[in-house]
C-alpha cells in the first residue's frame, strides 16, 4: 500500500515537468545568425567582462561591454566560457580592443557577435570568415 503515494507523486511530477521541459526553446532558437554582410570593425575600451547564460551559444558565454565612445556602450558576444578558458584568454576593464564582427539586434538591443578580437599585437579568432563558430 505504501507504493501508491510514490506512484501518485511520480505521475504528478511527470504531468508538471514534461510540459515545462518541452516548452523550453532549443539553444539558438529565434536568435539572429551571424551575417557577414553586416560585418564591421568596432574599436573601444572594455568596461566590464560578464559571463552569463547566453541565448546565442546556449551555454554560459563570455561577453564584454565595449565602450565605443562617450555615449555608446555595446555588449560583445565572444564564445562559451569553456572555450575562452581553454585558451586562457582574459579580458579586463580598460583593455583597448578592435572587434571585427556582425552587429545584430538581440531581444531589441544592439549587440555584436565577435568574429575576431585584436588587443595590441594579439589576435583572437572566435568565428571563421563565414561567421561559423570555431568552438
Amino acid at each position: 500500500m505504501k507504493t501508491w503515494p510514490i506512484v501518485i507523486l511520480i505521475l504528478c511530477l511527470t504531468v508538471v515537468l514534461v510540459p515545462t521541459i518541452a516548452a523550453r526553446p532549443a539553444a539558438g532558437a529565434g536568435v539572429p545568425k551571424y551575417d557577414p554582410a553586416t560585418e564591421a570593425v568596432f574599436k573601444g575600451t572594455v568596461q566590464e567582462v560578464k559571463d552569463h547564460e547566453c541565448p546565442v551559444s546556449g551555454t554560459v558565454g563570455s561577453h564584454v561591454m565595449l565602450k565605443l565612445d562617450e555615449t555608446k556602450t555595446i555588449e560583445v558576444h565572444l564564445a562559451p566560457v569553456k572555450f575562452v578558458k581553454m585558451y586562457e584568454l582574459t579580458f579586463a576593464p580598460g583593455d583597448q580592443l578592435e572587434v571585427t564582427g556582425s552587429k545584430i539586434m538581440l531581444d531589441g538591443v544592439e549587440t555584436i557577435y565577435a568574429r575576431e578580437v585584436k588587443r595590441g599585437n594579439d589576435t583572437y579568432t572566435f568565428r571563421d570568415k563565414n561567421g561559423n563558430p570555431v568552438w
